[in-house]
């Protein structure tokens, strides 16, 4: 930016436009509203007298709420980094626990959930001591978990954030809310009976203070409420909530609350038989919803499900593809949205020139290592996110990282080239932001619908890691395209076979069935190592590469021979884990 542009700026943007009051800076493009924000950054990177400091701070962090709440937080990231900065520079340690409270929530939002919980995880060592703060904090790493579609993790959170102030005196709202978080995450878990107690002493810790302080969270618990007792064949007793549900919604007037108050009452409808009344309801809903793409998600889910009971399997199935398309585009554009907020801009080159850089990329393996490309840890972290909602503990990339290194040096690939297929192997799950977290939890057989909406995540990887002039995002981008594709043609996304599927992707398929059978992933019941292998082989020359599976199959037993283990043994995940740091131990990679 040219001096007299900066001057500008800062003339233009003086920080009392933050303020309440003032909200047409949310209305901007992103790029204007970058350059408007940017002098209220630098000032908060900057010393502050206190009082300045609390003023200019209480501003920023009210706007990041606004952005927020105007599915705008990426845009506010950087603004709420900029207080934690100031907080941390300052010693303010109030004023740092609420920043990184604002980070964690900006992160869990454009689906950074590694980057939300370290956030939170500073703002519970701030927390210390403090019981009914830590229980918010609780709270936020719930929803985080959440967001990923790891439900169970967040239940553990929630119930976690409710034991810590279980004992404390009155009315708290950290417990309110907590309790509140329980009753979806039963609804979301299946446990319908579980849920319905939390609701019975959420609605106890109620209090008009809470009900002031957010009545969308009001509403919502009775919504939740009306789905857990129709799914638990108690009609008759939802009756009186969805009454609630429409005062609350006609009080707050937002189109997200009457899109909550309808879908309530379009399940009671349903239940009581009255199918057409219902399904035209949701009809509704779903076209408002539209409007408010925030509520969209569960309001398709809801009509799916209606349309289902409702034995209308060709409209189920029509908003099955529907949700599935809202969720892949909306992960897909958070991810560019995030990785593009971390450094990683296309620029407007021509096919040709794009080309170009294509052909680099295939042949840069020739030259010196490449450095990492920019912003990778965003992408890093997004895959871990994504992953979240399979595996608990997050760590399916990186195992399936560290197997498609070591296969791929075992095949003759030079070490450099190998370090690259298994960091671009980490991130080959990242289409999975874009499957419909109804689809991810599923332990049953997938219907055609929800088949295809698996199949769909291979595309948005692909989509996500657009930008790939530099060697290892190329690399994760076929990894991500092709990892399903099958030796016989009979995968996907392009039912290409053979050895017209990249290498490095035929690689990262044999590595990522190994895994998922070992871990148990998916809802998979673990295998042992070796009965993992046996399987690779049953279907080697079909799914997999053949002289790949072969060459794997050596260098497991190798390797577990040289560390003493039993591959036939059930050595649990700590054997595997000792295989896989094995593995991991320098071999002349770098």
């Amino acid at each position: 930016m040219s001096p007299a542009a900066a001057e500008s700026t800062h003339a233009s943007a003086p920080p009392d436009s933050l303020r309440a009051a003032d909200r047409t800076l949310a209305e901007l493009g992103r790029a204007e509203l970058a350059a408007r924000l940017a002098p209220v950054i630098a000032r908060l990177h900057a010393p502050l007298e206190p009082a300045e400091r609390v003023e200019l701070a209480a501003d920023a962090l009210s706007f990041c709420k606004h952005l927020h709440a105007n599915a705008r937080s990426g845009d506010a990231l950087a603004l709420a980094r900029a207080v934690l900065a100031q907080a941390a520079a300052a010693g303010d340690a109030l004023l740092e626990l609420r920043a990184a409270t604002a980070c964690g929530l900006l992160s869990a939002d454009i689906a950074d959930v590694v980057g939300a919980i370290e956030f939170h995880v500073r703002a519970l060592r701030l927390a210390g001591e403090d019981r009914i703060e830590a229980s918010g904090v609780w709270n936020n790493i719930g929803l985080a978990m959440g967001i990923a579609g790891n439900y169970e993790m967040a239940l553990r959170c929630y119930q976690r954030a409710v034991n810590l102030v279980q004992d404390e005196p009155g009315r708290v709202y950290s417990r309110y809310a907590g309790l509140g978080n329980l009753v979806k995450s039963h609804l979301q878990v299946g446990s319908h009976g579980e849920g319905l107690a939390v609701a019975d002493r959420a609605l106890a810790e109620e209090t008009a203070a809470f009900r002031d302080r957010d009545p969308m969270s009001v509403l919502r618990l009775r919504r939740n409420v009306v789905w857990l007792l129709v799914a638990a064949g108690r009609v008759a007793a939802a009756e009186p909530y969805v009454r609630e549900c429409a005062a609350l919604a006609q009080a707050v007037g937002t189109p997200r609350a009457v899109i909550a108050a309808s879908t309530a009452r379009a399940s009671y409808e349903l239940a009581t038989g009255r199918t057409d009344l219902a399904l035209t309801r949701l009809e509704r809903a779903v076209a408002g919803a539209r409007e408010v793409p925030a509520a969209l998600r569960d309001t398709l889910a809801c009509a799916m499900r209606a349309e289902e009971e409702a034995g209308n399997t060709e409209r189920a199935l029509l908003r099955l593809a529907e949700l599935s398309d809202h969720i892949h585009r909306a992960a897909v554009e958070r991810a560019r949205q995030h990785v593009e907020l971390a450094g990683i801009r296309r620029t407007g080159e021509g096919a040709a020139e794009h080309e170009g850089e294509q052909a680099r990329a295939r042949l840069i393996s020739k030259l010196p290592p490449p450095v990492q490309p920019d912003a990778w840890g965003a992408l890093d972290r997004l895959a871990v996110s994504a992953v979240l909602r399979v595996d608990a503990t997050g760590r399916h990339g990186k195992r399936v990282g560290a197997l498609s290194k070591a296969l791929a040096a075992a095949v003759g690939i030079d070490p450099l080239k190998a370090l690259e297929i298994g960091l671009a192997a980490e991130v080959h799950d990242i289409g999975l932001l874009s499957v419909p977290e109804e689809i991810l939890a599923k332990r049953t057989p997938f219907n055609e619908g929800e088949r295809a909406a698996m199949r769909r995540h291979v595309d948005a990887g692909a989509e996500i890691l657009c930008d790939d002039r530099h060697p290892r995002i190329f690399l994760a981008r076929e990894i991500a395209h092709y990892h399903h594709a099958r030796w016989d043609a009979a995968g996907y996304p392009e039912r290409v076979g053979g050895k017209f599927i990249p290498l490095p992707a035929r690689i990262c398929a044999v590595a990522d069935a190994y895994d998922a059978m070992v871990s148990g992933i998916d809802g998979r019941e673990r295998r042992s190592m070796d009965g993992a292998l046996a399987e690779l082989r049953r279907h080697a020359g079909t799914q997999f590469d053949p002289e790949l599976v072969a060459v794997f199959d050596q260098l497991i037993r190798t390797e577990s021979q040289d560390l003493g283990m039993d591959l036939a043994s059930d050595a649990g995940m700590g054997g595997f884990q000792e295989l896989l740091n094995s593995l991991q131990e320098d071999r002349g990679f770098v």
